[in-house]
């Protein structure tokens, strides 16, 4: 079996449940495919939006990560998705008022500048490709219904603008668990905590799924390409 690496995003500000449900993700994947995995998480770090201001197109700098001029972490937290490119992405977000929280936002609008030499063919650089990566979403709210599928819908379609083979949670033995994807929430056991995701067992269950939808189309994309 040809060997697999998957990236998961924790985009919490804290070592809680979002954190969990993604680790829960990454576990699935290497249990079931034996993938390698990796976990970043944003917590202690600063992510600015991007400020278009341009400075991506005019720089010059020795790689095209470099070109985005503003100073914080997404420089360190991006590079694994471009250096080298994965074969399978999970993003994991908290809900905030029925979305993605504030820096996974950031995160996303900031990674533009990676397909400038689309819009700049006299641009130097390679544009990221992701288009042979598969990818999911999972996301965890205080109610069951607290707007977990607008934030994984915001996470989905961020992921199909940037070209990654995109699953959800619905597998051959379940049916269509998540639904959109790994959708949980952290009052399950009627005491909301930093581990109570861990309470919510269908919410664990939509987020293996989407581990294992992932590493197995991370898994046949690889098969393809090798032909």
């Amino acid at each position: 079996m040809a060997e697999i690496r998957i990236i998961g995003i924790s985009s919490s500000p804290r070592h809680a449940n979002t954190e969990l449900l993604v680790i829960e993700a990454l576990a699935a994947a290497r249990s079931k495919f034996d993938a390698r995995t990796e976990l970043i998480s944003f917590k202690g770090k600063r992510i600015s939006g991007c400020l278009d201001c341009k400075s991506c197109e005019r720089r010059r700098e020795a790689t095209l990560l470099e070109q985005c001029v503003v100073e914080d972490d997404w420089h360190e937290l991006v590079r694994p998705l471009v250096d080298p490119v994965p074969d399978g992405l999970i993003i994991g977000a908290p809900v905030y008022f029925a979305n993605v929280n504030a820096q996974l936002r950031a995160f996303m609008e900031r990674c533009t500048s990676l397909f400038k030499p689309y819009w700049h063919p006299e641009m130097p650089y390679t544009p990221v490709d992701w288009t042979h990566t598969a990818a999911g979403a999972v996301s965890v709210g205080f109610h069951r219904h607290g707007g977990q599928e607008m934030a994984v819908t915001t996470i989905l379609q961020w992921l199909l603008i940037c070209g990654f083979v995109v699953v959800g949670s619905c597998n051959r033995e379940k049916g269509p668990v998540g639904y959109l994807g790994g959708e949980a929430w952290q009052d399950a056991a009627g005491s909301a905590g930093k581990h109570s995701v861990l309470q919510d067992d269908w919410g664990l269950l939509s987020a293996r799924i989407v581990g294992e939808r992932v590493a197995e189309t991370a898994l046949l994309l690889k098969r393809g390409v090798a032909l």
